[in-house]
């Protein structure tokens, strides 16, 4: 009798029905729903982290710029240009502040009376020069573009440098236009419109209160690997290494770039004609990372008034700046 029960089994196990095709599909349609109700909730997760490590990029700024000022009694100067009269020689604000950002070893190895696009800044053709240097506190996680994305190379000239995410409070002043004296004034800029008269910003000018002006914010880098776009180009003082407040945050509003490429990123709107100014910009959702004056940092919507985002870019204009 057992003999017989086991022989059943076995045949029992033999003839078992294997899944159909329709049941099939439905456990892939079921696994489908479940990874489309779970891959939102991975993603929300992964852009507060990167939102928190940009944050925390910015606040490393904003110690640097302070520890710049404990030093020189002064901020940096936003941009320079090639000068004998002045002693200066082009550059960004990018260069002065590397031994505050834990990069001692770049001021090291730099020669100040040279200009940011020849040795030992720039060797052409190659990422071995100080601005070629991949320097982590340039970028926001949020817009990692890759490895080979990172640089601006000249098809030209061979110019390679990184490029970087975040720039400084140019106020509601186009680039290389002088500010009327009446006009209240941001952070950084040139005060007859030149890059021959950097303005030098110290924390007592600030009238304002340092909690209630901006010193940074973020940007959007190009995808072109050419240097015939300079969204992001931080290092060249022709680049996008500083925002205006001329627009709000992630303005629909075209950026004005002397060189550019409309990519077709609704993010990053550009246009070639007309003087430079560009918006704050992020991959961030709904807003922008800010460091204030005080180093604070905050998440600042897209949509804040124009008013008071104006108001935050300037440090003497007798604002009351509320909530925001």
């Amino acid at each position: 009798m057992a003999k017989i029960d086991l022989c059943a089994q076995r045949a029992s196990r033999r003839f078992r029905r294997a899944f159909t095709l329709i049941e099939l599909l439905v456990v892939i349609a079921i696994i489908a729903i479940l990874v489309g109700l779970l891959l939102p909730a991975v993603q929300k997760v992964r852009e507060a982290s990167y939102r928190a490590k940009c944050q925390n990029n910015l606040k490393q700024w904003a110690l640097a710029m302070h520890n710049f000022h404990d030093v020189n009694g002064r901020l940096p100067p936003g941009a320079t240009n090639n000068d004998t009269t002045h002693h200066t020689v082009r550059q960004t604000w990018v260069r002065f502040v590397w031994p505050y950002i834990e990069q001692q070893n770049l001021t090291n190895k730099d020669d100040p009376t040279q200009p940011f696009y020849v040795p030992p800044c720039t060797v052409v053709y190659t990422l071995n020069g100080l601005t070629g240097v991949d320097v982590p506190l340039y970028y926001c996680p949020s817009d990692t573009l890759g490895a080979d994305q990172d640089q601006v190379t000249s098809a030209q000239g061979g110019y390679d440098r990184r490029r970087g995410n975040y720039v400084i409070n140019w106020g509601t002043i186009k680039y290389d236009t002088a500010p009327k004296p009446t006009d209240p004034s941001a952070p950084f800029a040139h005060l007859k419109g030149n890059r021959a008269t950097p303005r030098v910003t110290k924390i007592g000018d600030i009238t304002d209160g340092t909690s209630n002006t901006l010193l940074m914010s973020e940007t959007l880098r190009a995808w072109s690997h050419e240097d015939n776009d300079w969204r992001g180009d931080i290092q060249n003082d022709d680049g996008v290494f500083k925002f205006m407040a001329i627009t709000t945050p992630n303005s629909s509003s075209p950026d004005v770039v002397n060189w550019a490429i409309p990519n077709n990123d609704p993010l990053m709107p550009v246009t070639t004609a007309g003087s430079e100014y560009s918006a704050a910009r992020s991959r961030h959702p709904g807003g922008v990372n800010v460091t204030l004056c005080d180093g604070s940092v905050r998440f600042v919507s897209n949509t804040i008034n124009l008013a008071t985002w104006q108001a935050l870019s300037t440090m003497n204009g007798s604002e009351v700046v509320g909530d925001f």
